[in-house]
């Protein structure tokens, strides 16, 4: 590989070696880097090498081995979930199998990550001040870590008996006590208040019999929905711990938002379609085809006027709300969109999916929308 007789090997342990002609290893030639080796290549410019494994980590080695320098980097498996800080376009985090991420989203770099082995982080936040991220994992856990250093800040054993589904945090955690609401695979909706001291349950509500797959809180954090696999999406009264309205559609509901002035609530699930709901009295307003497939994810702006899906169809789609048609769609996922996330700027749209990519899409002229909106209708 360096014009000598001498052979850069790569192991699926991460092991960099040279061997020599007789197969034995050129002592003082050898580092370990993450992941197993999968490429190797020499750099057209240097005389550096390129090297590729399999946790998606790409390195530039120099040619003695002794300085391995991490070029890019992105999650390994599926991607489960995507948020910003508030007010905060330049990060996101992101969340996988195995670990928690920060990314720069200028320079498309990672600048934190926060490693839990052997475990999936299925849903994550970012509180309100920045100040936590907040994440369920599938040991039933929720750990919240701060996010310059990455160090566990508290964790919730045993919030739920199966994994942690969903996650919402009410208040703002700069006042305490604040609250956490999570959602489990065994259908539970729990409301936890942390102080800076302890985290302790106030409730449990069991009417879901699936696993509840989106939790969203309302301004003024007195109620929250649910999303539920089996059917149903519940408004909960936060203060007095019960159900105010219950929707009903024979739909495996995946994701569930709020209009931003809180007349009405979107819904979207398995049966490819987005339901617009009455808030008052839990009745449908409309039901438009959101895709091919399943849809999974939504975001809406703070505006009300536009909104973001994702499906399993792999399109991801800008909707004018109040005429329910797209504005733009996005294709460039290999697999299903998991979650879709509004940059607070409104500039960007951050989408990831089950083949583990983030992508970054530049929001479309909505002026320019609303005209060719008016043409048309």
């Amino acid at each position: 590989a360096t014009g000598n007789t001498n052979v850069l090997v790569g192991a699926g342990d991460g092991t960099l070696a040279f061997i020599n002609p007789n197969l034995n290893l050129v002592a003082g030639y050898k580092t370990t880097l993450m992941g197993g080796i999968t490429s190797i290549s020499m750099h057209p410019k240097t005389k550096k090498f390129a090297i590729g494994t399999d946790q998606c980590n790409r390195y530039e080695l120099s040619p003695d081995l002794i300085d391995a320098e991490l070029k890019t980097s992105c999650h390994f498996g599926p991607i489960s979930d995507v948020a910003f800080p508030q007010g905060c376009p330049d990060l996101v985090v992101t969340s996988s199998i195995g670990d928690i991420r920060v990314w720069n989203t200028k320079a498309k770099q990672e600048l934190l990550r926060i490693q839990v082995p052997n475990l999936e982080c299925t849903c994550s936040q970012v509180s309100p001040s920045g100040s936590a991220i907040i994440s369920g994992w599938d040991d039933g856990k929720i750990r919240a870590f701060y996010p310059e250093s990455g160090r566990m800040k508290f964790v919730i054993p045993d919030a739920h008996s199966e994994k942690v589904t969903a996650l919402a945090i009410a208040d703002n955690d700069a006042r305490s006590p604040w609250r956490i609401v999570s959602g489990g695979g065994e259908g539970r909706v729990r409301i936890w208040k942390v102080t800076s001291s302890h985290q302790a349950m106030l409730c449990s509500l069991k009417e879901h019999r699936g696993p509840v797959n989106c939790i969203k809180i309302n301004s003024d954090s007195s109620q929250c929905i649910s999303a539920s696999s089996d059917g149903s999406c519940i408004v909960w009264d936060l203060d007095r711990c019960v159900r105010i309205t219950a929707l009903f559609e024979p739909n495996v509901f995946e994701s569930v938002l709020y209009h931003p002035d809180e007349s009405q609530m979107l819904t979207c699930g398995s049966n490819h379609k987005i339901t617009y709901w009455d808030a008052a009295d839990g009745q449908t307003i409309r039901v438009i085809e959101g895709g091919d497939d399943g849809m999974t994810t939504l975001d809406i702006l703070p505006s009300g006027e536009f909104f973001v899906s994702g499906s399993r169809d792999k399109q991801l789609k800008i909707w004018h709300y109040d005429d329910g048609l797209p504005i733009a769609v996005g294709r460039g996922h290999s697999g299903t969109i998991k979650a879709v996330k509004v940059s607070p700027d409104e500039r960007m749209v951050v989408s990831v999916g089950s083949t583990g990519e983030i992508i970054f899409w530049e929001m479309p002229d909505l002026e320019q929308a609303r005209q060719s909106l008016l043409e048309v209708l």
